[in-house]
């Protein structure tokens, strides 16, 4: 095994390598557009976008890892075979299925890599990501509405209107609009108001101060008053309220896609421990996802095979990639399908007889073959 891994190892990671990047930089391009918009929409900054690219990274490589090593292993290992190394390997005493359990050890070490992924860094990316564009959005309401801007300039969330007049030379001055049925008030204008927060808790509050308000107002400024849409009440008051009268305050629970397997990286992230379990099928689906990187490097090498014969060479890569995506919706539906306990834990084994064990028993039959060059 040790020879052929030799030979082999190095031009399989290189391509490989080349592949994922290249498809990281398309996903990346696809996504580009749509968290630019949310950027700028927030006011963030290109180190924001940065940023948020960034937590895509993991799980477009977990998506890529099988078909690139399925390439890598194909390319690498038919130059061998084309240039006669395999054959010299088998002269000087290595047993050809030493290139089978080399390529598997590959694919292994492949899908501990996946599983790692799929199980802590992409929820992981995927919690970071959620949490960073709650907190733009929320930056960004801060600012709009704690600076005084051009007159009439309006920005709304939740059903609350806010709208920020005065100028750099004059005293600021701000108007809050709630919906029809909102008690105490519905209508609030202040001539001194700031903005506090938001604190460790996510909450924030709106100190409005010499404040006309127009609503029912059963207290203002210590004094009772029954007053009506068309009644005013007016006084040197506070009126405060809080962020998530106007923003959601952010859920710091992970939700099932963001829950790494381990439970104590778990509790890490989210700073407190978590009372649902995992889903057993969302296990099963990474499991099977894993599994699905020996299986394209197993693939790959029947590939190769499939390219001695005279007439199949040049479809044997496109069939094995097409192979490879069916084998994955149809493992991951099936399985995201099947019911928790002894039905999934079968169906689990079902997966690996069917991605490792029946291509593994194929290789068996191709013998020298499969280090032959071809000549078809």
């Amino acid at each position: 095994m040790r020879p052929y891994f030799r030979l082999t190892l190095r031009p399989i990671l290189a391509t490989s390598a080349v592949i994922l990047a290249l498809v990281e930089i398309v996903f990346l391009s696809e996504q580009f557009t749509g968290l630019m918009e949310s950027v700028v929409k927030s006011g963030g900054s290109a180190l924001d976008l940065i940023k948020l690219l960034l937590w895509e990274v993991p799980g477009i490589l977990d998506l890529a890892l099988p078909a690139a090593l399925l390439v890598g292993v194909y390319s690498a290992v038919g130059r061998a075979r084309r240039e006669g190394e395999l054959v010299v390997l088998t002269a000087a005493g290595a047993p050809v299925r030493g290139l089978v359990m080399g390529i598997l050890l590959i694919g292994a070490a492949g899908g501990a890599l996946s599983f790692a992924i799929a199980g802590v860094a992409a929820p992981a990316a995927t919690y970071a990501q959620r949490v960073s564009l709650h907190q733009l959005t929320v930056q960004h309401i801060q600012q709009r509405i704690s600076q005084p801007g051009e007159s009439g300039m309006t920005f709304s969330a939740r059903d609350v209107d806010f709208v920020a007049t005065g100028a750099d030379d004059e005293p600021p001055s701000l108007m809050v609009r709630r919906a029809a049925d909102s008690r105490p008030w519905r209508y609030a204008f202040a001539g001194d108001w700031d903005v506090t927060g938001p604190d460790a808790g996510e909450r924030g509050n709106f100190r409005l101060g010499q404040v006309t308000a127009i609503g029912d107002l059963p207290q203002l400024g210590g004094t009772v008053a029954e007053a009506r849409l068309n009644r005013m009440a007016a006084g040197s008051v506070d009126v405060g309220f809080e962020m998530e009268d106007i923003l959601p305050v952010l859920d710091r629970t992970p939700r099932e896609d963001e829950r790494p397997l381990v439970p104590g990286l778990q509790t890490l992230m989210a700073g407190m421990a978590l009372e649902e379990a995992t889903d057993p099928a969302r296990i099963a689906r990474i499991w099977a996802r894993a599994l699905l990187v020996p299986a394209a490097a197993l693939l790959a090498l029947l590939a190769v095979w499939g390219g001695t014969i005279r007439g199949v060479r040049a479809a044997a890569l496109p069939l094995a990639l097409v192979a490879l995506v069916l084998c994955d919706l149809v493992t991951r539906a099936w399985l995201g399908g099947t019911a928790a306990g002894t039905a999934l834990w079968l169906a689990c084994a079902a997966v690996f007889v069917l991605l490792v064990i029946l291509p593994l028993f194929a290789l068996r039959f191709a013998g020298e073959a499969l280090i032959r060059p071809g000549r078809g």
